[in-house]
């Protein structure tokens, strides 16, 4: 199996997340700053498996989730209980594609657990190894915020 420097995964996933919510007719710019969420934050996790193993988060402010699920669904009101599932499926699209250009990058396959959901902001585990953070904010000023997990493990290949 090829692979991949930690550099090449996280452009890879900041491509990703850029292109699927472009695609829904936002735009996420990087930003060095930290984000200052609003008052309302929720976030979605998986954990990838086989040849990469990662925990991924993003939480986002649940402004900009809301108008993405309004540009989807083209209706003005979301109803609450749909905005979970749409950020469960939103997120599946992400690490669906991420998973679909490691394998077209390097060969690695992977899959990832059916995402979770929370109400409020992700707390990171600081005992990963590798962490990287990515930094967002969409064309309103909504914060979002991917976090990237890699477990503490050397190959010994």
């Amino acid at each position: 199996m090829n692979s991949l420097s930690q550099q090449q995964i996280i452009k890879i996933i900041d491509r990703v997340m850029k292109d699927i919510t472009s695609q829904m007719n936002d735009d996420l710019r990087n930003t060095e700053d930290s984000i200052s969420f609003s008052e309302n934050v929720c976030s979605i996790c998986t954990t990838f498996e086989g040849g990469y193993h990662a925990t991924l988060a993003l939480s986002v402010d649940t402004s900009l989730l809301v108008r993405l699920a309004q540009q989807v669904m083209q209706e003005e009101n979301v109803p609450s209980e749909y905005l979970e599932d749409f950020a469960k499926e939103y997120f599946n699209v992400i690490c669906g594609q991420i998973a679909a250009n490691l394998f077209q990058a390097a060969n690695i396959s992977s899959r990832f657990q059916i995402p979770t959901f929370s109400t409020e902001r992700y707390k990171v585990d600081e005992n990963s190894v590798s962490q990287e953070v990515l930094n967002y904010t969409s064309n309103h000023n909504e914060g979002a915020q991917l976090i990237h997990q890699a477990p503490l493990e050397k190959s010994a290949e």
